[in-house]
């Protein structure tokens, strides 16, 4: 029985054996006690407050709760902020702003994760009084998961950025994928997060590590983030095995991320071929989006039809979402390609 094709999301990435031999010697040596103490942990926040140009960063388990840290440090409860309508803390957060931050979300139309800056400038700009909600806060997400792993300019951050100051709004980046978009752009990571406030990244995803994300932004906030993340239940220890997995991350993953654009175009070109079968197909970075309105079929049902032929994707609203990550082998193209063509058939 051939192995399952499994591209459901990047969080299905396999460590390498170099993360995993890392992991296991951290597991050996004493674990340190306080919430910043280890060496590795230290080592590993220093490096990203470094390559992202903050002045200090956090470790967390996830990035949904270092995105949530972020909001409720830089929105006072009652105040609002405002996002691309499909952004990942709208659609996939489950309520926190609100939940846990008291803070209102207003979703802003959008197109390939971008909010139209006249449309953002107008929200930023609406007068305060007594009676409405202050924006506090712009949340971007950079690459965009629903819009199919597309990539936030520099530019359009700078746009982001100046309309922000101007108004005296933070930003935050959720940067779960952001070195796919630095990849794919060709550019360093602090061309984009110069302009932001805070910004998280994830270290596994398209990054491969287990788990974890960190939090990087003004050195006072990360102090506080530290007390909000043990308020969440973000207090753990030991942390040096995942921060020696994510300190490989960094060290071999990030450049090789070009190695999961290129599949991820050789796959979208196969599925292209199956047009005359109804498949609209689109690829940006490691994300192919399949929408099947065309084919007669809805996403559940070729997902289960894929899945019997040893491949796994993601029903994803009218589409289909394959992600691919280091753990998909150049040979697994042309099996994807012919598990939809006999899925259709």
């Amino acid at each position: 029985m051939r192995d399952t094709i499994d591209l459901r999301s990047d969080l299905v990435s396999p460590p390498t054996p170099a993360m995993i031999r890392e992991i296991t010697r951290a597991l050996e040596e004493p674990p340190a006690f306080d919430l910043r103490e280890d060496p590795r942990q230290k080592a590993l926040e220093a490096r990203v407050s470094s390559l992202l140009g903050k002045e200090d960063a956090l470790l967390f388990p996830t990035c949904t709760m270092a995105n949530q840290v972020a909001i409720r440090l830089l929105c006072r409860a009652g105040e609002t902020l405002v996002a691309e309508a499909e952004t990942h803390v709208i659609t996939s957060e489950a309520g926190a702003p609100a939940a846990l931050s008291g803070v209102l979300v207003r979703p802003l139309p959008g197109r390939e994760g971008r909010v139209d800056l006249q449309h953002l400038e107008h929200a930023l700009t609406t007068p305060t009084d007594a009676l409405r909600s202050r924006v506090a806060l712009v949340v971007l997400e950079n690459t965009h998961n629903r819009a199919g792993g597309v990539p936030l300019p520099v530019e359009y951050h700078a746009d982001v950025g100046d309309l922000a100051k101007r108004n005296d709004v933070a930003i935050h980046l959720d940067g779960a994928r952001l070195f796919n978009a630095t990849v794919a752009m060709g550019c360093a990571p602090v061309d984009i997060t110069r302009h932001v406030t805070t910004v998280a990244i994830s270290l596994n995803k398209a990054l491969a590590a287990p788990l974890g994300a960190v939090l990087a932004g003004p050195r006072a906030l990360i102090a506080d983030a530290l007390r909000v993340r043990q308020m969440l239940g973000g207090g753990i220890r030991p942390t040096g095995f995942l921060a020696a997995a994510g300190l490989i991350a960094l060290d071999t993953m990030v450049d090789r991320l070009a190695d999961d654009h290129r599949r991820a175009r050789e796959i979208g070109a196969g599925l292209s071929t199956l047009s005359s079968r109804g498949l609209d197909v689109t690829a940006s970075t490691n994300i192919v989006m399949v929408r099947t309105e065309r084919a007669g079929v809805s996403p559940r049902q070729l997902v289960d039809a894929l899945a019997s032929r040893g491949v796994l994707a993601l029903p994803f609203g009218s589409a289909i979402r394959l992600v691919v990550h280091h753990g998909i082998k150049p040979t697994d193209i042309a099996r994807v390609v012919e598990a939809f063509g006999m899925a259709l058939a």
